[in-house]
């Protein structure tokens, strides 16, 4: 029984955790050793905006996402290179950008040593980017690059279209 009680609270945290956003006014990112801290609050906001619908102009979007590219810029321990990609997904899609961004953020912090190569780091983010925009209920349409990138997926040829 104890072990049932348990096991449900750390559930419910989690699921609580994951629909939350942390207050970005307490998190300070100023020193080195901040970005490491706040390590379980990137986590957290990037799976809030994993598993949320999108919405345009929603404030606590944006808010996620210049938290998120904050830590991105300042962290000494990962380097999160997006710019290769821009072209595989729409230059000018800012929306697909920031789930990319997070997709990346979200697997690197949770796969700290495979996200030491770049090329893993790419091909897991937009495999993630591609399992969001095909969920109808993320209200998020994929641009024409990211409809060949999970064409070539389906097909198991993923790695090769990002190349």
């Amino acid at each position: 029984m104890k072990n049932t009680i348990i096991g449900c609270l750390l559930f419910c945290s989690y699921h609580v955790k994951a629909q939350t956003l942390p207050n970005f006014e307490l998190i300070k990112l100023e020193k080195i050793a901040d970005y490491k801290k706040a390590e379980p609050f990137v986590l957290q906001t990037a799976t809030f905006l994993l598993s949320t619908p999108f919405k345009s102009g929603n404030k606590d979007r944006s808010n996620s996402l210049r938290f998120i590219s904050q830590w991105m810029n300042g962290t000494p321990d990962y380097s999160l290179v997006i710019f290769d990609v821009m072209d595989k997904i729409g230059k000018d899609n800012i929306d697909l950008l920031g789930i990319y961004i997070s997709a990346m953020t979200k697997f690197t912090l949770e796969n700290k040593v495979a996200a030491k190569d770049p090329a893993v780091i790419k091909l897991n983010a937009i495999t993630m980017l591609i399992k969001y925009c095909e969920n109808k209920d993320n209200n998020l349409k994929m641009s024409k690059q990211v409809k060949k990138l999970a064409e070539a997926n389906e097909k198991g040829e993923l790695e090769q279209a990002l190349k």
